[in-house]
């Protein structure tokens, strides 16, 4: 045994035979030993019953709507354009030629003058007059011998002689004779008894 060890069983005895002392001295005097103060148990608290949790719903997250975003036109990609329709304008009526045919239909009038009987009238076209005339369809020509000769108004050519749409044969002077041209066409016509006395109808 060490000397550590008789050092701490003596200072045991030691102090065991002073509080043995203390207390014959105590019970002398009629005088309970001091009691040392006993600190109070504290008592058990019951145990608070848990609440249960109350459940929170969830929040409801409102999504904003997504902005969406336009389209992008190509740039070489032309947008149509939407052509507003043009009004159409009625287009004029063209003149109706009937009216002018109606003038030519009521008649026309041609003249044999005087010297047409003598070679020479040929060099201006006026061995009748108008030599050239143009009338409607139904038209009706009148041809008038103002010369002191007789002669013929007969269609055809001096060249082909006669083709047999209308002959006057013989007119004498101050005579009349008229055709009234039913079909559409050109009529030469001339004079039997002076060949070089030439014209044309041209019925439209």
């Amino acid at each position: 045994m060490t000397s550590a060890d008789k050092f701490g069983i003596a200072f045991s005895i030691g102090i065991t035979v002073v509080m043995i002392a203390i207390v014959l001295s105590f019970g002398a005097t009629g005088k309970s030993a001091p009691v040392a103060p006993v600190a109070p148990t504290p008592m058990p608290v019951p145990p608070t019953p848990e609440k249960p949790m109350e459940e929170v719903p969830e929040a409801i997250v409102e999504e904003a709507p997504m902005e969406e975003t336009p389209e992008e036109v190509p740039a070489e990609e032309e947008v149509p354009v939407e052509e507003t329709p043009e009004e159409e304008v009625p287009a004029e009526e063209e003149p109706v030629m009937e009216e002018e045919h109606e003038e030519m239909v009521m008649s026309a009038d041609v003249s044999i003058p005087e010297g047409s009987s003598t070679p020479g009238c040929e060099a201006d076209n006026a061995c009748y007059v108008e030599s050239d005339i143009t009338v409607g369809v139904g038209a009706i020509v009148t041809w008038t011998n103002d010369d002191t000769a007789a002669h013929t108004v007969t269609s055809g050519t001096p060249t082909d002689g006669p083709d047999g749409v209308f002959d006057s044969s013989i007119v004498m002077s101050g005579a009349t004779f008229e055709h009234a041209f039913e079909e559409a066409g050109q009529y030469d016509y001339f004079c039997i008894v002076h060949p070089w006395m030439t014209g044309k109808v041209t019925v439209e």
